[in-house]
């Protein structure tokens, strides 16, 4: 490991960041070159105004003989205004295009980890990473970076256009020139440890009140909503209260910098007022000391200073992105629980699964499978129980390739599960999770998500199928009905036939169902299970429940016990013919 990622890992991380998405040479070569229109104008317009003020106060000049530089100042004001929006624009897109790509390969990371990682982290911190904590690097790479090249460009552009008339104020401008920096970077410390807990403190924030709002049905079930309010409140003043101090030490950093740059500038204005005082006689190769002169040089000393005071604003994004780099790249070094997969492809039909001495542990210590085996033929329905938390939803994830097995071997068809295509495989699985998810959106679209080219005869077909035909037929838009949030809601019940609906659609050769029929009443479960018989013929199935309706589906019953499965009790219900 480098020394610099030792001393400075968020800096490490945000420079990883900028060399695997950043790096966008043609918006970043346009930002500068504008900067550089505009201090070039800048120098122009200061030499023209000298020219004018001393022609008219010193050498008694008449307007009428000033025209012509009157007319040059115009190009000069609209080059400047042209160089200040051309710069804002090219920042603008070039953040644009590296916070798409940022986002893209984030979105694409936790497509990659899968869902089996998103469930063990805090939805509202995942969300915050996606949203906020990507905004955080805007600053820095559409302001801050391009600015870095401008606070050493256009000083010494202006220092090389004074040079020529007095290398005394050349001199002064130089050597004040370092103090803006210097002392940016000495509150700049402390405005980025400040930031950095700004935003682990945000993201935090974020998913217990994703977390409350998951949980507020319950929190009102034992009357608890008061009590988590007021928890909310304190959670929300502290951040406040954390946010006043980074913004007190922001404004802070930029009164600094303002005083430092106005001492510099005044030591220009006493400079040359000694000078025409007579008080002074260096620095202006000999001459004598003129109005425009001075006047050129004074109009150009806040210029000399305005790129590293504009660098020293812009060092707080740099702070913000610095804070927001390590919990980005967290998630794009996060190890992978899914097997990495291969290339090789099932055969058409039902497959077998098979485990062999399967163990799995999601801490180290607290092992979840130890030495669990499987043989589940083409074709066969098996229905497996256990306690709560006993390791059957896992179970299924390890079939699915959602996580991957750290002993022994599962295979599909006869062929190790880590050599399929694992994309082509889940497209042959129909899965049912324990909680099924509703989108927001429509009913159409909550159906797709299964079968993406599921046409409307299909789907209504799949509805009915799942005895939500009442239901459907009550709908004033049909399948256009919105639902979830903004939309319509669903009860337990009626969200868990809508996801055994999706199953229905799609055309799964193995099915993996967790707690189909849970939340259904007796008659309704007793109607679901006639039509999943007819659903399971053909396929394999592996079925997870707590009830006892479903397991005259299964042709075999087992039960998992302290991480191994173990044929069910003769007390059991016998498993079908």
């Amino acid at each position: 490991m480098s020394s610099s990622r030792q001393a400075d890992p968020h800096l490490a991380a945000l420079k990883r960041l900028i060399q695997a998405h950043g790096r966008q040479p043609k918006w970043a070569a346009v930002a500068v070159l504008a900067g550089v229109l505009q201090t070039a104008c800048t120098i122009g317009l200061a030499a023209l105004l000298a020219s004018v003020v001393h022609g008219v106060a010193i050498d008694r000049s008449p307007w009428s003989s000033l025209t012509g530089l009157w007319w040059w100042m115009l190009p000069c004001i609209a080059g400047r205004a042209l160089g200040g929006f051309v710069r804002e624009e090219a920042g603008a897109r070039m953040s644009l295009a590296v916070r798409v790509a940022l986002r893209t390969a984030l979105i694409d990371r936790l497509h990659a980890l899968g869902p089996a990682w998103a469930t063990r982290q805090q939805g509202g911190a995942l969300v915050a990473t996606l949203l906020e904590q990507v905004e955080a690097v805007d600053g820095y790479i559409a302001r801050y970076r391009p600015q870095q090249w401008l606070a050493g460009i256009a000083p010494l552009m202006i220092a090389a256009a004074v040079l020529p008339v007095s290398w005394g104020a050349a001199a002064i401008l130089l050597l004040t020139a370092p103090l803006v920096p210097l002392f940016m970077v000495l509150v700049g410390w402390g405005a980025r440890q400040r930031q950095t807990e700004q935003m682990q403190m945000l993201q935090r924030m974020s998913g217990h009140f994703l977390e409350l709002v998951r949980g507020l049905p319950t929190l009102q079930l034992l009357n608890a909503h008061h009590r988590m309010g007021r928890q909310v409140a304190a959670v929300a003043d502290a951040f406040r209260v954390r946010t006043m101090r980074v913004l007190r030490l922001a404004f802070l950093s930029a009164a600094v910098l303002e005083f430092f740059a106005s001492v510099a500038i005044a030591l220009s204005a006493v400079y040359f007022g000694m000078n025409l005082l007579g008080h002074l006689d260096f620095g202006l190769y000999g001459q004598p000391p003129t109005l425009q002169v001075a006047l050129f040089v004074l109009l150009l000393a806040p210029e000399f200073y305005l790129p590293l005071r504009e660098l020293g604003a812009h060092y707080h994004a740099r702070a913000e992105a610095l804070a927001a780099a390590g919990s980005l790249t967290d998630i794009l070094d996060a190890p992978s629980p899914q097997p990495a997969g291969g290339h090789a492809q099932l055969p058409p039909g039902a497959p077998g699964l098979t485990l062999d001495c399967v163990d799995f542990a999601h801490r180290s210590g607290e092992p979840v499978l130890q030495g669990c085996s499987l043989l589940v033929a083409p074709g066969e329905v098996i229905a497996i129980q256990g306690p709560s938390g006993g390791g059957k939803t896992t179970l299924l994830r390890l079939l699915l390739g959602q996580i991957a097995a750290q002993a022994g071997e599962i295979r599909v068809g006869g062929l190790p599960l880590p050599s399929l295509d694992l994309a082509a495989w889940r497209e042959r699985v129909g899965w049912m999770n324990q909680h099924p998810r509703l989108l927001s959106d429509t009913l159409a679209a909550n159906l797709r998500v299964a079968c993406p080219e599921a046409d409307e005869a299909a789907m209504r077909e799949a509805l009915i199928w799942a005895g939500l035909g009442p239901w459907l037929a009550a709908l004033h838009e049909g399948l256009q009905t919105r639902l979830g949030e903004g939309g319509r809601g669903l009860s337990g019940g009626q969200l868990r036939r809508l996801a055994l609906a999706r199953v229905a659609l799609r055309p799964g050769d193995v099915l993996l169902l967790d707690e189909p029929t849970a939340s259904l009443d007796a008659d309704t479960e007793a109607a679901l299970v006639s039509r999943l018989a007819t659903l399971c013929q053909g396929r394999t199935v592996v079925l997870l429940t707590h009830r006892h309706a479903p397991l005259a589906l299964a042709h075999r019953v087992l039960q998992l016990r302290e991480g191994r499965l173990h044929a069910a009790p003769a007390s059991e219900p016998e498993a079908k013919a």
